[in-house]
């Protein structure tokens, strides 16, 4: 058995609530579904959505970005928000890790019922192994796509430093020279460092919304500084402030009041945020009144803004609206997507496993003596989905889950010599 996947936690500590929390506390959960679907369904959804993104590899000129008109990429018309905005899920990933979290861990860390060391085998049994495997493919893959075409695909940055870098999580903590080996696996490096900011914050602070406005406000602030880690502090804390406003409305009985409401906005700025896409109007408006107010020396700050005000707008806003409507849905109308929950399995193996296969395919054409126009074919984005969804689904069977597994068994075994801890 597996530990569970969603279980409610207290926002604050202990020892600074009042005396009758835990029982206020108890009747909340009561109330709270065991497992919430919707969010299993919406990370495959948005794991799928970075692989549209990252379509545009086939086009490199060996780790040279080509020029490619996205809108002639297969199947654009019915993908063209994963082809546009696919880069956006990797906020819409964190801001779903910082609500469970908050969700799973948080009581239980403040609380002392979960050491660093459980934290951290925990982490470590569910993302180290495929990452592993993942990266010893890749490594295998680019020195064979070098020795063939004499440079590296994609990710230029395949030395010994960056495997290094690599098998310790640490590929995207300012360390890294570039890009490197299965690049994608940046957002579960910058993870690991929120994993330990969030340990720290939950073991020594009351857990409040403050504070998660704060720490959100500094992940803002470091952007411009550090940018992954800015994007990942920025959107966890959201997703953690998100946690405390589902506790509150349901602990107050208001879930019911605001659950029309809040899906209806939400709904609206997925529409407004589509239609802008395919007609664009908001953001020539804006240039339009902004750019003669915001050139400097020669610089048009006026885009720059108006990107930043678009990421933000989805990272910080439309993102945490969505997952905030999904678990509203499914509290006060049952299990939603229940049958499709399985998508959630293929997250992390598809996020993991869709760069190597990339390879695989680039390895094949060129042996093979066809052109990369061939990615441009319906046929061809058909064709690796299939393959990549079945690789994932039998990866997280027969690779992720059993490796897993016999890790908590032997590290937590060994560690509190009982057997029975994983089974919790």
């Amino acid at each position: 058995m597996r530990w569970p996947i969603y279980t409610p936690i207290c926002p604050v500590r202990a020892n600074q609530r009042p005396n009758n929390w835990e029982k206020l506390l108890k009747d909340t959960i009561n109330k709270l579904p065991r497992r919430l679907y919707s969010l299993d369904v919406i990370r495959g959804i948005a794991a799928l959505s970075v692989v549209f993104w990252h379509w545009q590899h086939f086009f490199f000129n060996g780790t040279v970005n080509g020029r490619i008109d996205k809108a002639t990429q297969p199947l654009y018309p019915l993908f063209f928000l994963f082809y546009e905005r696919g880069r956006l899920a990797v906020e819409f990933f964190f801001s779903l890790s910082g609500f469970i979290f908050f969700w799973l861990y948080a009581r239980r860390v403040s609380h002392k019922e979960i050491s660093a060391w459980d934290f951290s085998v925990l982490r470590f049994s569910r993302l180290y192994p495929l990452h592993l495997i993942t990266l010893l493919i890749v490594l295998a893959g680019q020195q064979f796509i070098r020795y063939r075409t004499g440079s590296f695909f994609v990710y230029p940055k395949n030395d010994l430093y960056h495997f290094i870098l690599q098998i310790f999580f640490a590929s995207n903590w300012g360390l890294e020279r570039g890009f490197s080996f299965n690049a994608p696996i940046w957002s579960v490096s910058i993870e690991v460092l929120l994993y330990v900011i969030f340990f720290i914050v939950c073991r020594k602070l009351p857990i409040r919304m403050p504070l998660l406005f704060l720490l959100t406000a500094v992940g803002f602030g470091l952007t411009g500084i550090f940018t992954r880690l800015g994007r990942g502090m920025f959107s966890f804390f959201i997703g953690g402030m998100v946690y405390l406003v589902y506790l509150k409305l349901v602990e107050k009985n208001r879930l019911a009041a605001w659950l029309r409401p809040l899906v209806v906005v939400t709904l609206l700025g997925w529409a407004v945020t589509v239609l802008d896409m395919r007609i664009s109007f908001i953001r020539p408006a804006f240039l339009e009144v902004a750019q003669p107010l915001l050139t400097f020396n020669g610089y048009d700050y006026a885009s720059w803004i108006a990107q930043l005000f678009y990421d933000r707008l989805a990272t910080g806003i439309l993102f945490p609206l969505t997952i905030l409507a999904l678990v509203a849905v499914e509290t006060q109308r049952g299990h939603l997507g229940q049958r499709v929950a399985f998508l959630g399995n293929l997250s992390y193996s598809s996020y993991l496993l869709h760069f190597p296969l990339q390879m695989l395919f680039f390895i094949i054409i060129g042996l093979a003596g066809v052109d990369n126009s061939f990615f441009y074919s319906p046929f061809s984005l058909l064709l690796f989905f299939a393959i990549l969804v079945t690789l994932s689904l039998m990866s997280y069977r027969f690779w992720e889950a059993p490796a897993q597994q016999a890790l908590r068994n032997r590290l937590l075994s060994v560690r509190y010599k009982r057997p029975g801890l994983t089974k919790k």
